[in-house]
């Protein structure tokens, strides 16, 4: 991935995957994001990431939390067009796209915010 980020790429230490939705729907036009098949790849980055807190809450009688990531990437055309219908694989640990920002529209870097969910 050719990259125009000024800081030195030492930073960014974390390997991303970012995946889109891609199965087969079905007879209502849906498709299951809860299988693994159904996700495909969408582009690769190394990236530093850094949380940014979380929260707990009760669902279905259950203790469930939320915490939020943000992933900072060299600038490329593939990340700047990521969509919040993806998502991204690292360390095994599946994170929800909430936004993706070209960091003061420079084409530096890419902040992606992302939240993970555990039970």
């Amino acid at each position: 991935m050719r990259c125009k980020a000024k800081s030195s790429h030492s930073q960014y230490t974390t390997r991303i995957t970012v995946q889109r939705l891609a199965g087969t729907a079905d007879a209502a036009g849906h498709i299951d994001g809860n299988t693994e098949a159904n996700w495909t790849t969408y582009t690769t980055a190394w990236a530093s990431v850094r949380s940014r807190g979380g929260r707990e809450f009760w669902r279905v009688s259950q203790v469930q939390s939320d915490v939020d990531f943000v992933f900072n990437c060299p600038w490329s055309k593939m990340l700047e067009n990521a969509t919040p219908d993806m998502r991204i694989l690292s360390d095994g640990k599946v994170y929800e796209i909430l936004s993706v920002i070209n960091v003061d529209l420079a084409n530096n870097s890419i902040e992606i915010q992302t939240r993970r969910r555990t039970t």
